[in-house]
């Protein structure tokens, strides 16, 4: 059976949210998360949807206090691992244009084709995404484990999750072929649709995107009125990697829309350069929401941004949520706005000795 929620449930709930932010930091306080201890053969068709972000058990249970700094992963591997994950899409775009013939009626793809095609390929990328999120949320453990563990989706929010996701990702992909200016008849190649210095513009780009979203995010955390429009993200305050897209109506369109659009004003990209663009941002998004308990750099800007501290790491993000409304740490991709203003937070964890 599919769960609806009124705008008076939803109220209810978010007055419920409300009431854990005034809990002392034992956090004793949780939302009601009873379908995940449903058999999967019992839960409904979103909750199934939903079950992608569940992490292992030991995740959700609180841990013994584990004494040493959270270890540096090497980015490096996860360098390599975009490098396997992100291409392939291009690269069949780019055989496809290669072996059927230009006189066929198939040979270019019309931009309906190509937006299933990008929507399918990222279907698959953020599944294989929040797996490799699992993976190493049991494998170093995550941050303040030993007070509390990572939190389930809550019962009324798994059809909001299940909406928001797929939202986010038709928007992300309709998005970027419509702002990078898709052309069917140019397939994605190195040096003419995906520039030589790709990499330096999608940094860019980045940085730009992380100005508008730190201005936004501060704002949100500061006019009463327009935390409610953001509450709903922070229904948790140690969340999983795909409840980083768990959002409001208003906060989807502000985040998924205009933030990207603005960004693109700044640095504009190609269609392909936008597709390699969002796998990067829904990474880092998914891995700051994971808190997986190790210094885990941006996967393009940690050299660049390392020698003025500016470089952001899991453990930035994840005390963000801790904090709750009064805020810090508001950038998701850099530290740089958050040096700049004052809303720095130290880090606990992943302190260097």
């Amino acid at each position: 059976m599919t769960t609806t929620i009124t705008k008076t449930e939803t109220a209810e709930f978010l007055n419920e949210i409300e009431a854990i932010y005034e809990q002392p930091a034992t956090h004793k306080l949780r939302a009601s998360s009873t379908w995940v201890t449903k058999p999967y053969k019992e839960r409904s068709v979103l909750e199934r949807l939903a079950t992608i972000d569940l992490a292992n058990k030991k995740n959700y249970e609180v841990q013994p206090k584990n004494p040493n700094v959270p270890p540096v992963h090497n980015i490096w591997i996860e360098r390599l691992w975009l490098c396997y994950t992100v291409p392939p899409a291009l690269i069949i775009q780019r055989l496809w244009y290669f072996f059927v013939p230009e006189t066929s009626y198939y040979h270019t793809w019309h931009p309906l084709f190509a937006f299933f095609f990008y929507y399918s390929a990222f279907f698959i990328f953020v599944i294989q995404l929040a797996g490799r999120c699992h993976y190493y949320m049991k494998f170093y453990g995550t941050f303040d484990e030993d007070n509390r563990p990572r939190d389930y989706v809550p019962d009324k929010l798994v059809t909001r999750l299940v909406m928001s996701v797929n939202i986010y990702m038709i928007a992300r992909t309709a998005g970027g072929l419509y702002l990078g200016g898709y052309d069917r008849n140019i397939p994605p190649s190195l040096g003419q649709s995906i520039s030589w210095f790709f990499i330096v513009k999608i940094g860019l780009w980045l940085i730009a995107l992380d100005f508008f979203f730190y201005s936004y995010h501060r704002i949100v955390h500061t006019v009463p009125f327009l935390w409610k429009i953001h509450s709903l993200h922070h229904c948790t305050k140690h969340p999983t990697a795909l409840q980083s897209i768990l959002a409001g109506d208003i906060q989807e369109l502000i985040e998924i829309f205009l933030i990207p659009f603005a960004a693109s004003l700044v640095i504009p990209l190609s269609a392909p350069e936008f597709w390699i663009a969002q796998c990067i941002l829904i990474y880092m998004e998914a891995g700051g929401h994971s808190g997986i308990r190790a210094y885990w750099p941006h996967v393009v800007l940690y050299e660049v941004l390392r020698p003025f501290g500016m470089e952001i790491c899991i453990e930035d993000h994840d005390l963000h949520h801790r904090y709750g409304k009064s805020g810090m740490n508001y950038g998701k991709q850099t530290r740089i706005f958050d040096r700049i203003f004052g809303t720095l937070c130290d880090r606990v964890e992943c302190v260097q000795k």
